[in-house]
């Protein structure tokens, strides 16, 4: 199938065989600029992003040839729900068991999760700003708990509480209606519409951790706990923010400030050029980490976890500046934070995914990251 990544900067399209869940083969992939057009802007906007979705998957069909020897093209597509487009919620649902009940059963089970399930969506239309023409869209199963104690698997064991938490999502409908549109325009079958913060959690290998994917518009701050995904904020300043402020700095246009970014990013500058652009990023690194541990606050509680996980996933086109992991990193030790023991910094991408094979050639892991989720999240 193809998997399509709509950002406000760039669409993100990889073609993958799914035959084998557990080796997800990438046979090509192909980026393409979207000039700030949002697929819930309407039918006009639609339309425009149409030939440059169109154009783009073209490309990356035809990579595939290289790959394994034939062009393949798919029928079926599943697509990204931004998380700007997304509002989340995680609740928990307990059951008390009579004395001599009995073994868990899996029937027991079922009934909890249809519980937790439910309460989820109740939760979910009661936020704030979420209307009723909002789309309850995936509720994905949290921790589960047999008297207190993490299970996995409690059928056939006896206690007394159950306890399971669920985190779900909704979507803006006008998201999902520009998806449709362009699904029709390009004669794709949806495959599926799958949440990026709920699929990015699926590439954590660490049980516990902190998730910041990086994009276009802002960051998206996610907080996984056991292996399931239990919390999101987002932060309103991403590569834009940081393209805008070096534009001002150099006094230039938008997109030599882009280009100086990546240029910056990817040590194509000179020694001299280098140092002046950390000194034009250095405030609004500093912005942004200031801001991404509010947020991190509102996900780790100081007051209920004395330490952070060890363990920090970073993602997007905009993760890979220079200075702005160390940037968090300080600004976390100013605010008192600590972890629970040294920290490990993954890149999501840069090094082989779990679960995926076979990166095409000029495969830019850390953009490709969240698209490629979405296939092991379905």
């Amino acid at each position: 199938m193809s998997l399509i990544d709509l950002g406000l900067d760039m669409v993100k399209i990889a073609v993958v065989d799914v035959s084998s869940p557990q080796e997800i083969r990438v046979l090509g992939h192909s980026v393409a600029e979207t000039h700030g057009r949002d697929i819930a802007g309407g039918r006009a906007t639609a339309a425009a992003l149409t030939e440059t979705v169109n154009h783009a998957l073209q490309e990356a069909e035809d990579a595939t040839e290289s790959a394994i020897g034939r062009k393949v093209v798919p029928d079926d597509a599943a697509f990204l729900l931004p998380g700007r487009a997304l509002a989340g919620q995680l609740v928990a649902v307990e059951q008390r068991r009579p004395p001599r009940s009995g073994v868990i059963t899996q029937k027991e089970l079922d009934a909890l999760w249809q519980r937790a399930a439910e309460k989820t969506r109740r939760a979910l239309a009661a936020l704030p700003d979420v209307t009723e023409d909002w789309t309850a869209h995936t509720v994905t199963p949290g921790e589960l708990r047999l008297d207190g104690r993490l299970v996995n698997e409690p059928v056939g064991l006896n206690g007394r509480k159950l306890t399971l938490s669920a985190y779900g999502t909704v979507c803006h409908p006008a998201t999902l209606r520009g998806i449709e549109q362009l699904a029709e325009r390009l004669e794709l079958n949806i495959a599926g519409v799958v949440p990026t913060p709920q699929a990015l959690a699926t590439l954590v290998s660490a049980a516990d951790a902190l998730v910041l994917h990086i994009g276009a518009s802002g960051t998206d701050c996610l907080r996984v706990r056991h292996d399931a995904l239990t919390g999101v904020e987002a932060v309103p300043f991403g590569g834009e923010f940081f393209s805008r402020q070096l534009s001002q700095c150099f006094k230039c246009a938008s997109a030599e400030a882009e280009a100086l970014k990546i240029a910056f990013s990817t040590g194509a500058l000179t020694e001299h050029d280098v140092s002046l652009v950390q000194r034009g990023l250095t405030a609004p690194l500093r912005r942004w980490a200031e801001e991404v541990v509010v947020a991190i606050g509102r996900l780790f509680p100081a007051e209920e976890l004395a330490s952070l996980p060890a363990h920090i996933y970073f993602t997007g086109g905009s993760a890979g500046l220079p200075g702005l992991k160390n940037m968090l990193l300080y600004t976390l030790k100013d605010a008192g934070r600590t972890f629970d023991r040294s920290v490990e910094i993954i890149n999501l991408g840069e090094t082989a995914l779990g679960g995926f094979r076979n990166h095409p050639t000029g495969f830019r892991g850390m953009i490709f990251a969240p698209v490629l989720s979405s296939a092991k999240f379905l």
